[in-house]
């Protein structure tokens, strides 16, 4: 006979994710401590290290209990980054974006701002109420366009990837940056000087390449974020909001087509 834990977890995780009001889950002891408390306090710890690998003995130490404690609560760490990841998407659609490029630079900001959350792949999602009215208000955005279903949950899977990506990029580049005090610009245009001395004919072997490289930093304007954005995290913000741009004319012309 086969086991049915994995849905008897699934069941629990579930029932947790959708209880109403959410993340309360009280016991009757006097205890002071709560789901929310919990959420709260990991998700902190996640965002300072920097990793989903929260260990639930970390997080009882910041609440000052034990991490047995905390399974009266929750059912262990899987669970706990189930609602975690949830939670993190709250308030994503307070002002629901109108655009698919909006949508991808909005969720690239809750991904840079929780970059622990990159650990957590979305083919393996939470399925909990946050992140289900973050992916409503993606769709939201393609379904009137009359794009074929298929074509939108293919698009839709290409924007999670996309802002994954790009995001991850974004990351690396602020912790070398503060891990060296190294400026990708600076590096870069010592890489290319240092190229230039060491062979002579790249211009001639590479013609390609080197067009590519030739047409420079061009910043676009209408990119989200300041001016002084650093070089590496404003080319992932515009290669990500070209390749939306890209991604959606292409389904737009097949739609005519």
């Amino acid at each position: 006979m086969g086991s049915t834990s994995g849905l008897d977890d699934a069941a629990r995780t579930m029932a947790r994710l959708w209880a109403s009001p959410p993340l309360r889950d009280d016991p009757d002891d006097g205890a002071s401590l709560t789901l929310e408390a919990i959420v709260d306090a990991a998700t902190a710890l996640a965002d300072e290290t920097g990793t989903a690998a929260v260990p639930l003995r970390a997080v009882g130490e910041r609440l000052g209990c034990t991490a047995m404690a905390l399974y009266t609560y929750v059912d262990g760490k899987d669970e706990l980054l189930d609602v975690m990841y949830d939670r993190a998407h709250a308030g994503f659609t307070a002002a629901a974006p109108t655009t698919v490029t909006a949508w991808t630079e909005r969720l690239l900001d809750l991904y840079v701002a929780h970059p622990w959350m990159l650990d957590l792949t979305h083919t393996r999602p939470a399925l909990g109420p946050h992140q289900q009215e973050v992916f409503e208000s993606l769709l939201a955005t393609l379904l009137p366009t009359g794009i074929a279903h298929r074509e939108v949950a293919a698009i839709a899977s290409s924007a999670f990837s996309l802002t994954a990506a790009a995001a991850r990029t974004i990351v690396d580049a602020r912790r070398i940056l503060d891990e060296t005090n190294d400026d990708a610009g600076q590096r870069w245009a010592e890489r290319m000087d240092a190229l230039a001395a060491a062979a002579p004919d790249f211009a001639v072997r590479f013609p390609l390449s080197t067009a590519l490289m030739d047409s420079g930093d061009r910043r676009d304007p209408d990119v989200a974020g300041p001016d002084d954005l650093p070089i590496m995290e404003h080319a992932a913000r515009q290669n990500l909001r070209t390749s939306v741009e890209l991604l959606l004319a292409g389904a737009e012309r097949r739609r005519r087509d």
